[in-house]
This record gives structure tokens, sequence and C-alpha cells, in this order.
């Protein structure tokens, strides 16, 4: 029996290598799915150490994020539509709008008929459906509600789209603006500055002490660069030293909540993600528990997923998940406040919705407000370092008069 070669995703989105026996290279993949790795590439060995590469289809350039909210979108209302499954994806196959899509749905659509779950055939294509989509749609089909578990996704991807979309727009003038400002400053510094500097040499004055500053900057380009690669090539391997030490990620992630400003902004970001996520699987009758672990996956916060682990233990242990979550640093007091009604009334997955949209809302508008204040501030100061440029030439151009006249 041949062998093959194989790299693969484990559950926890860790990069696996081995070999495994199989008939052939679609029999190896489905035997590493049974081990619950998720293949990436296959690849037969050979003796003489030739290989035939077979690289399976997500090792391809997917559809993007805004072709996946408008697929989810669309495979959502025809779910609750009550259109046959395997009917659905032909539809999509053959009626979305960009090629991507189409194939995207005769992938699914093949793995279906083949006898997986739609869950097992999304889990498949890891490069464009992540782990926390796999879940919902796992959980819907538990309970047989995979319609509305698309339509909670479709209108979490559609949030998100609208707020990436959002900022993306708020960026756009002060990019525009730093571009002008470099721009104006080489011209000042390539063509004004050489020009000006050997007027003071030919006439054994001393130059301003401006354009002597600006000088001697120019002079020692390489070294400050230098300086700079190497700290950036430090900061980069810090990082990718952390990658491999949770704990290091943890402490990282609890850094970037205490940030001024920002770590507040990730904090009702990664709420809003929970709430949702938690708040969908149970309207959709998933049971609190295996929805805590799905709304678990979908925080990015590494150090706020840590202390999610000690909520779902003490969930499993009998306690109430409002005040569970009222010992989690840095989560907005108010969320496990309307969460606690919730748990009252009965009512927790419509009350988590709500904490979502509330905190989705809330997120907009702090980004909003904070590239409202970009603006101006970035205005501020680079009108202050082009002035002072300018200043700084304008002031060795009075100086060349004062030599002129003496």
């Amino acid at each position: 029996m041949p062998t093959f070669k194989y790299r693969a995703y484990s559950g926890s989105g860790d990069l696996l290598e081995g070999e495994i026996e199989a008939k052939s290279s679609d029999a190896a993949e489905e035997a590493l799915f049974r081990r619950g790795l998720t293949p990436f590439e296959t690849r037969e060995a050979k003796a003489g150490g030739a290989a035939r590469l077979t690289q399976i289809s997500f090792g391809k350039r997917g559809p993007n994020a805004t072709q996946i909210a408008s697929f989810t979108r669309e495979f959502a209302t025809l779910e609750q539509a009550d259109v046959p499954l395997d009917q659905s994806l032909r539809i999509l196959s053959a009626q979305s709008p960009t090629p991507a899509l189409r194939e995207l749905a005769q992938e699914i659509l093949t793995r279906i008929v083949d006898g997986a779950s739609l869950s097992d055939a999304l889990s498949r294509r890891p490069d464009v459906f992540g782990q926390e989509y796999v879940n919902v749609v796992r959980e819907g089909e538990t309970v047989g509600k995979v319609g509305p578990a698309l339509a909670d996704l479709a209108d979490m991807l559609e949030r998100r789209q609208e707020l990436r979309a959002r900022v993306q727009s708020a960026l756009i003038y002060p990019a525009l603006l730093i571009t002008l400002a470099i721009i104006s400053t080489g011209v000042v510094l390539g063509t004004l500055v050489p020009s000006i500097a050997p007027i003071f040499a030919d006439n054994g004055k001393d130059m301003p002490a401006g354009l002597q500053f600006i000088l001697d900057v120019e002079a020692n380009l390489g070294t400050i660069a230098l300086v700079l690669a190497i700290m950036g090539g430090a900061i980069a391997l810090f990082y990718k030293m952390a990658q491999s030490r949770p704990p290091w990620r943890i402490a990282i992630a609890r850094f970037y909540l205490r940030i001024p400003v920002a770590g507040p902004l990730l904090a009702q970001f990664a709420t809003a993600r929970f709430s949702r996520t938690l708040g969908s699987m149970l309207k959709a009758g998933v049971p609190l528990l295996q929805g805590l672990e799905s709304a678990r996956v979908a925080v990015t916060n590494e150090f706020l997923k840590h202390e999610l682990e000690a909520v779902i233990d003490a969930v499993r242990g009998g306690a109430h998940l409002s005040g569970s979550l009222a010992a989690v640093p840095h989560l907005p007091p108010v969320a496990t406040q309307m969460i606690t009604i919730g748990e009252e009334t009965a009512q927790l997955g419509d009350m988590l919705l709500r904490v979502a949209v509330m905190f989705e809302r809330e997120t907009q508008r702090s980004i909003e407000r904070a590239m409202g204040l970009l603006t101006p501030t970035l205005t501020i100061f680079i009108a202050a370092a082009v002035g002072g440029l300018i200043m700084t030439v304008m002031d060795a151009v009075l100086s060349i008069n004062d030599l002129a006249v003496k």
C-alpha cells in the first residue's frame, strides 16, 4: 500500500506533518479527517526521493471576506425557505456572482453528495471558513436549524464587513496627509538643502543649527536605518518566540487590554463577538456548555480566551454564567449585568444578542471617534514637522542674504 506524506491542521489550528498509508490520495485525506485533522496537502512518497505533490483545493486562493458574507446570506435565505441542501448548493454554484464562489459551492456540493455533513464539508476549507464558522454550522445541524445558524453568521459577517469598511474609509484622508508630507519633506531635503549648504562652506561661515542638524541626520542615515532595523528585528523575533509560548501570548494580550483608548475598544469588540456567537447558538437550541466552547473560540484576544476557560469550568460545575463572567478582568460590567437579567428571565439567548448589538454599535462609534481625532492630530503633527523643516530652510536662506550684504 502506498505511503503518503501529509501536512494537516489539528483541531487547535497547529500545522502537523507525518506519513500515512492509504490506497490513494483521496483515501489518505479521508483517513486524516477521521483522525480529526484537516489536511492541507498530501504527496505520495516514491523510491529515490521523487514525490508527486497533490495540492488539494484549499491551497487555492479563496473568496474574500465580503464574498463569503454574501455567500452566507444567500445560503441562509435558501435554507430558511426549506430548499433542500443539495439543491441550495446547486443554485449557488449556478448563480453566484463570482467564479470563486461558484467553485466553492460546487466543491461543497461534491462533498455533500459523497456523504459528508455540511459542517464537515466546510471544515475542509479552513482558508475560507474559520473554526468559529464551522462550529456554528455544526451546532445548527445538531438541533436541525441550519438556516437560522447561517442567518446569524451572515449578520455577524456583514457587521464585521461594515465596521472594516468604515475604518478603511476613515483612514483614506490620514493616509493622503502622510503621503503628501513625505513628498514635501523629500522635495525640501532632496533639492533645497543640497543647494543651500555649500554656500556656507564656501564662505567659511558657521552652518545654522537647524540646517546642520538636517545635514548630520542625512550623513548618518545609514546608521540610523541600521539601528531601526535591529530594533524592528528584535521586536519581530520577540513576537515569533511568543507565538510558541502561551504565557507570553497571554501576557502580551493582557498588555493590549491595558492600553488607554485601545484597550477598552478591544474589550468591547471581544465582548460583542463572544455574545453574538453564544447568543446565536443558544437561540439555535445548542446547550450552554457547547455554545460557550464555540464562543470562546470566537474571541481573538489570548488573555480573554484563557480567562473564559475558567468561566466554562465554573459553569460546568454549576455556577451562573453572569457570576463567572463578572470575575473576568476588562469585560464591561454592563455586559454581565444584562446577562444576569437574561438568566433571571430565562431569555439568555435574546439578551446576549442585545449585548452583541450594543457593543458592536459602541465599538463602531468608538472607532469613528478615534478616526475623527486622528485626522486633526495628524494634520497638526504633520504641519508642525513640515513647517519646522521649511522654517529651518528659510532661516538658512535669510542667513545667505546676510552673507551677501556683508
